[in-house]
């Protein structure tokens, strides 16, 4: 159907339109319309018409603008709702009412309301003044604010960080997401040690895999951190943070190793021991006492039945430990009052080293077992110790004996 024809109805002479649909052919224009002037056809339009007045109707004036909101009273609002210097709310609204009946602004019902509100807090305030009740106040924020910023996320903790274990101070497993941090010289239930990384695990491992990786790592963290072993107290014990499998799926990896004291008298002051705590004389000799305990105590899982070849093994990596660091104690440069000691003690490693390769080389447990405690010997001699500690300006006071220092 041709929507320029009425009804829809074709001309006679029109060719009737075979096929689909076809372009609509262009209206021819109509006749002009009589007169002195012809009808000049169809004429683009311009975008947008300009307005024309009809003669005798004059042009409205504009609105006039509607009068400004004042600032003042929007000032004594704000200030009268966040009760921030309600004295200096209550004079802005004064001068708001004044200024907006003055010159007919907007906003009287804020300044009136800024106004009773600063009125209300400033009465508060001087009765809290008069009564003491600010100071109270004033005492308990600063008490939370401080309480806030002691609190940590158990993500968040740093090597050195002295801090209060969860539930009173029990080293018992517990769920925690935040630790309070303490400072080091007042009383506290554990340091932190170390910090590391779980890798090697696309899923969580199990919670019994995650806390023999924490057990191994956190105990050589440990002797790291506190080299002297005769300055951690026997009562302190490896604590651990490891990653729930909640917190694995949120990226959590982090293990944080701790030397902590369950008891009610905790610990006072730092145990740190390591390079930052000592000088390089102390840290050369204690990083060899420490290397030949840990290989002295590495001691297989198995039983020595079950797996001899992992007890020799163990007996051989120990002499090697022993000769490697008395060597070491003998190349290092010592100040003068300590070289004596230092060959005596470099000798008895030598020693230890030799019983340890007869443990290597044993026939039966017996001998292995009998050659072990041979090398033991010379570690037990608390004598050329204190010698040397004297000499190096470190604790010179064995620890009781019995005591078993982390």
């Amino acid at each position: 159907m041709d929507p320029s024809q009425p009804g829809g109805q074709q001309p006679p002479d029109h060719p009737q339109q075979q096929g689909g649909p076809q372009p609509h052919p262009a209206t021819a224009a109509p006749p002009p319309y009589p007169g002195p002037h012809p009808y000049p056809g169809p004429q683009p339009h311009p975008a947008y018409q300009p307005h024309h007045q009809f003669p005798g109707f004059p042009v409205p004036p504009p609105p006039p603008p509607a009068p400004s909101v004042n600032g003042l009273a929007i000032a004594s609002l704000v200030t009268g709702i966040v009760c921030c210097l309600p004295p200096l709310g209550l004079v802005f609204g004064t001068i708001a009412i004044r200024q907006i009946r003055k010159k007919g602004q907007r906003g009287l019902g804020m300044a009136f309301t800024g106004t009773i509100l600063s009125a209300v807090s400033t009465v508060l305030v001087v009765i809290m003044f008069a009564t003491g009740a600010a100071g109270s106040l004033w005492d308990g924020f600063e008490k939370g604010m401080d309480e806030a910023s002691r609190n940590r996320s158990a993500m968040d903790l740093r090597k050195g960080d002295c801090v209060d274990l969860p539930g009173g101070g029990g080293l018992e497993d517990t769920e925690v997401l935040t630790v309070q941090t303490v400072d080091c010289a007042e009383r506290h239930d554990a340091e932190i040690t170390g910090i590391f990384q779980i890798t090697g695990f696309k899923e969580y491992p199990g919670e019994s895999r995650v806390e023999a990786l924490a057990e191994e790592r956190c105990e050589k963290i440990n002797r790291k951190y506190a080299l002297d072993p005769w300055d951690i107290p026997a009562e302190a014990e490896l604590y651990y943070y490891v990653p729930l499998r909640e917190s694995w799926a949120f990226g959590d990896r982090e293990v944080v190793c701790t030397l902590a004291v369950s008891d009610k008298d905790g610990l006072t002051g730092s145990l740190r021991t390591d390079v930052a705590a000592l000088d390089r004389h102390q840290t050369a000799y204690l990083t060899a006492e420490s290397q030949a305990d840990s290989a002295s105590n590495d001691v297989p899982v198995e039983e020595y039945s079950d797996d001899r070849a992992a007890y020799r093994a163990w007996a051989r990596e120990a002499s090697a430990v022993f000769s490697a660091q008395a060597r070491a104690l003998r190349d290092h440069d010592w100040p003068a009052k300590a070289e004596k000691t230092m060959a005596k003690r470099a000798k008895e490693f030598d020693a230890v080293a030799l019983d340890w390769d007869k443990a290597a080389d044993a026939k039966g447990e017996d001998a292995f077992w009998g050659h072990v405690a041979a090398a033991d010997g010379p570690l037990e001699n608390d004598g050329t110790e204190v010698e040397v500690r004297k000499a190096l300006g470190l604790r010179s006071t064995p620890p009781p004996e019995g005591d078993s220092q982390v």
